[in-house]
């Protein structure tokens, strides 16, 4: 009898230590958008999370000190996305208020900041490389989070804070304070599960307690970054029917990610035309979550380049960030890296850095 006590004692303790090792959380970069509702999400994150003996352990919460990586992704036929999960407190990479010539030259009025439309998604903290992706098209970059890298504007970067979700209420409220930065973007993603998920009604007491009141400091707001998943859409309808007139953003902020061009221009117009508001793309990527064929470097260059090239003549589009700043790329595919293995610009990385 006292053996088997033992054995289950040892059984149960195994049990617990191997749950402990559950799988990483989805962070904060993420979109998507499936014909086949949520199948391409989903099968991304279940390749995310890691199983014991094929049970799924309890996911441990997302950090809060450190910042990751995950994704999804979606459009207006098939698609998915991305996303990164932002450090919740200022640290060695907070970045200062923007008092450059690049950041006051957008204002209430609009327009792409700096005269530049690239903007860079940069969830690598500190790194000397940052200056390599510096051009004359690339003024803006955002780290899904509060403090951006503290090379930024010395590099002559405009840094945009994120409040990503209700997590990060504290460390925005106390960081994005009146003349710390100049524009703010909105929640991450909203509308899927594994990335801010909240209804419509509380992501719009949220925006009202916290955002809208930056207008008056002389912020820019950008509205929630909902993925191109088919309820995206509708839940930013929703959600500006919740906020009853006291939610006013300056800008849409959207994601896609798909294989066609046409496709994604038919997205945008209609999200120009729906809300009546310039457009920030914070994420998009030549990439399919639905298994179809991901293309090689060459379709993928010449997707980047039809698409910016549209972009760059739509006055209401203001700012666009390819996903693809990164070594990691979170399950998209990797030919979309902007990055060579030694953080230097990728063949793709020049080519959004200085042609489109």
């Amino acid at each position: 009898m006292a053996s088997k006590v033992l054995n289950l004692l040892a059984l149960a303790s195994l049990a617990i230590m191997a749950c402990s090792f559950g799988a990483e959380p989805v962070t904060a970069l993420s979109t998507h958008h499936s014909r086949d509702g949520m199948r391409g999400h989903e099968s991304l994150a279940k390749k995310r999370r890691r199983t014991v003996n094929g049970k799924r352990c309890q996911n441990r919460p997302p950090p809060t000190a450190t910042s990751s990586s995950s994704f999804s992704s979606t459009s207006s036929s098939t698609s998915s996305s991305a996303a990164y999960t932002p450090p919740a407190t200022t640290s060695s990479t907070s970045a200062p208020a923007t008092t450059s010539s690049a950041s006051t030259s957008s204002s209430s009025s609009g327009g792409s900041i700096g005269g530049a439309k690239g903007c860079l998604a940069w969830p690598n903290g500190d790194q000397s490389y940052l200056g390599d992706y510096k051009s004359d098209k690339t003024n803006v970059i955002y780290t899904w989070g509060v403090s951006g890298p503290s090379n930024a504007e010395s590099l002559g970067f405009t840094f945009v804070p994120q409040f990503w979700g209700p997590a990060f209420a504290d460390s925005f409220s106390s960081t994005v304070v009146q003349g710390y930065a100049n524009t703010v973007l909105g929640f991450n993603e909203p509308n899927e599960v594994g990335q801010s998920n909240m209804d419509p009604g509380t992501a719009a007491a949220l925006w009202i307690q916290y955002i809208e009141p930056l207008k008056a400091k002389g912020y820019r707001l950008g509205s929630p970054a909902t993925s191109s998943n088919p309820n995206g859409l509708t839940w930013m309808q929703s959600f500006f029917t919740a906020c009853n007139g006291g939610c006013n953003p300056d800008f849409m902020a959207l994601h896609w990610y798909d294989i066609s061009a046409s496709a994604f221009q038919t997205y945008l117009e209609l999200w120009s035309s729906t809300f009546n508001k310039p457009l920030w793309v914070t994420e998009f990527a030549y990439q399919d979550f639905n298994g179809n064929d991901q293309g090689d470097l060459p379709t993928i260059q010449s997707f980047m380049g039809e698409v910016t090239a549209w972009m760059d003549q739509q006055s209401y589009v203001e700012q666009y960030c390819w996903f693809g700043a990164m070594l990691d790329m979170q399950g998209v595919n990797p030919l979309n890296t902007l990055m060579n293995p030694d953080g230097s610009p990728s063949a793709l990385g020049e080519q959004f850095l200085y042609s489109g």
